[in-house]
């Protein structure tokens, strides 16, 4: 099952020192194949950026940059991670050959990330989020993931092990959190 650990300044901090500090703690505790810097706020991304990809790169983690695709390309980031206002933006990085991952809510913004070129969606929330709109549930996740040709990644509200099991059995082939990897 592919884990994707996606950083929140609320947890993580935008300070680049401690953002290591907590990758490499967290990497010790749980596997994690792809690591999102998630910071929409920041006045120092770029700074954020440039550690995030060496400790990725460090704990042989695949580093996703959100948004910034053209810094994920600088950097030498493995890819970038396109919110559903921004799927225009995946031709460009796939042209670049950055691995694209891309945010959907629904089956219709599943299927246009994946004809847009996106190696694999999130679809969420799946399960209650703070400050998210209503979960889509589990029935969601399998409806979706059965239509979709493209590796589906389970995203909100993941907490504990009971649901990435449940979230396996739905047919996704991995999960993504903000939350879970901080126990």
């Amino acid at each position: 099952m592919i884990s994707y650990l996606i950083t929140d300044p609320k947890f993580y901090t935008n300070r680049p020192s401690l953002i290591a500090s907590k990758l490499y703690g967290i990497s010790k505790k749980h596997k994690i194949d792809y690591a999102c810097l998630r910071d929409k706020d920041s006045l120092n991304y770029k700074d954020e950026a440039k550690i995030f990809v060496v400790v990725c790169d460090n704990l042989k983690i695949k580093s996703i940059l959100h948004t910034f695709w053209q810094e994920a390309l600088n950097f030498g980031a493995f890819g970038v991670h396109f919110a559903t206002k921004d799927f225009e933006k995946i031709p460009l990085a796939k042209k670049e050959n950055l691995f694209v991952i891309a945010s959907a809510h629904s089956l219709d913004e599943a299927k246009e990330a994946v004809d847009l070129g996106a190696d694999f969606i999130t679809i969420s929330p799946i399960f209650y989020t703070p400050d998210k709109n209503k979960p889509l549930g589990l029935e969601k996740l399998k409806e979706i993931t059965a239509k979709i040709p493209t590796k589906c990644i389970a995203l909100g509200g993941i907490l504990e092990e009971s649901q990435i099991l449940a979230i396996k059995e739905a047919g996704a082939a991995g999960f993504a959190s903000i939350r879970y990897f901080l126990n």
